[in-house]
């Protein structure tokens, strides 16, 4: 019943893993799993009572899942996890993403991801098989295939039964297929770039600035319009960046507390604090604009002069707030990452 041949599902099924590695940078076994996260902090977010897994219960929203089981749990001395907080899968992603423009502003970051994107893309270069060899399995298997067809056709008269028409479009079908491959190999027979140069041509596309460029935009695509392909895309970035969320209860209806874990912590924990405030309304500020234009809502000189203006009045007012504030990080034990709370 197979409809392709053994041949062409794995070239496709290889051709699947590495576009998904494209997107793994291999920084540990969490994200070398087998299965793809369904959401942007799957298996990233546990109880900051019990250390369970926080997941998906009811429509779209997360609550622990030793509390829901009624699981009695050993470090709390045989009782049950007493966290009821739950969240809304939106407003926790959105949440995170607000905190993540604050680490662009670790001075290595985009060029560390640059050289990821060009080492992945120069692997695949030397594990890709020629073109001209692609090209002449596929030319064999249309051929295969055709003359199959054609003994088909030829069985039917000799038993006297009618000539099917459909057999005579699928051969029709192969032969347009089959000169545009012959046309496509006549190309590749011309010689290839040189390896080198291909090799200068990513390191361009994939230079620090342009990385940049295109992780703020699907940033800004992510937090203004819950564009779930960009959150997808972003995956591999926030997981470099964060390696888990606890979340912890809080009185009444507040939202719940977030304790995020990861190397950001450590790039915020290496900032003044009124450093730290500053780069996150300037991030604010910035996605703010971005949507403002978008929506048309800003189309003047004069009009994007006037908001940048009370952005820079907000700005003034928001310093004597800040001067008293304190952020709070909380150093790991052991190999764990510092921490810090949303």
């Amino acid at each position: 019943m197979r409809i392709v041949p053994d041949e062409l599902w794995q070239r496709v099924k290889s051709r699947q893993k590495e576009i998904g590695d494209l997107f793994d940078f291999g920084q540990s076994n969490r994200l070398n799993a087998t299965q793809r996260p369904e959401y942007l902090l799957s298996r990233m977010l546990e109880c900051a009572e019990c250390g369970g897994p926080y997941a998906i219960s009811g429509k779209d929203r997360y609550s622990c899942t030793n509390h829901r089981k009624r699981l009695p749990i050993d470090e709390l001395d045989g009782e049950c996890c007493s966290n009821t907080k739950t969240i809304k899968r939106q407003d926790l992603e959105e949440r995170v993403l607000n905190c993540i423009p604050v680490a662009f502003y670790s001075l290595d970051i985009f060029d560390r991801i640059s050289e990821m994107m060009i080492a992945h893309e120069v692997g695949m270069l030397k594990r890709a098989p020629s073109r001209k060899d692609a090209l002449n399995a596929e030319l064999a298997t249309i051929k295969a295939t055709q003359k199959s067809l054609m003994q088909q056709i030829h069985d039917r008269h000799a038993e006297g039964r009618p000539r099917l028409a459909i057999l005579d479009d699928q051969l029709d079908e192969l032969e347009v297929t089959r000169e545009k491959l012959v046309l496509e190999l006549a190309s590749a027979e011309a010689p290839a770039e040189d390896f080198q140069e291909k090799i200068t041509k990513l390191k361009t596309q994939f230079n620090p600035a342009n990385v940049e460029i295109a992780i703020r935009k699907l940033l800004f695509l992510a937090r203004n319009n819950s564009d779930e392909h960009a959150k997808q895309r972003l995956m591999p970035i926030v997981r470099d960046l964060i390696q888990t969320v606890a979340i912890g209860k809080t009185p009444g209806h507040q939202p719940a507390s977030l304790q995020v874990h990861g190397s950001i912590a450590n790039i915020m924990a290496s900032m003044e604090v009124l450093d730290l405030m500053e780069q996150q309304f300037i991030a604010a500020a910035q996605n703010d604009l971005m949507a403002k234009i978008a929506s048309g809502e800003i189309d003047t000189e004069q009009k994007q002069k006037k908001l940048l203006d009370a952005y820079a009045e907000e700005l003034r007012c928001k310093y004597p707030e800040w001067e008293n504030l304190q952020v709070s990080v909380v150093a790991g034990a052991g190999f764990e990452p510092a921490a810090f709370r949303l």
